[in-house]
């Protein structure tokens, strides 16, 4: 997974999301993975700090793969939200 950071113009972050259909293939796949993004992006830190990320997804996903991509996609978060 990728992140891009940069500052936003507003006190609230934004988040865009990218995931080709390579990555993920099937429309349910997708629509997932950007439910899961979208959810942790609410309940994370980062979310009051004025950022506009983008997340690029560069492996493929699968139902077995949720928890670590999840997992992933926090770290990510927890970095961007350092100084």
């Amino acid at each position: 997974m990728l992140l891009h950071v940069a500052a936003g113009p507003s006190g609230l972050s934004r988040l865009g999301l990218s995931v080709p259909k390579r990555q993920a293939p099937r429309a349910v796949d997708r629509n997932r993975l950007k439910r899961l993004a979208r959810e942790a992006f609410r309940q994370h830190a980062a979310r009051d700090l004025g950022l506009d990320l983008v997340f690029t997804v560069r492996e493929k996903f699968t139902r077995e793969s949720e928890k670590p991509w999840r997992d992933e996609l926090l770290s990510l978060l927890d970095r961007a939200a350092v100084p």
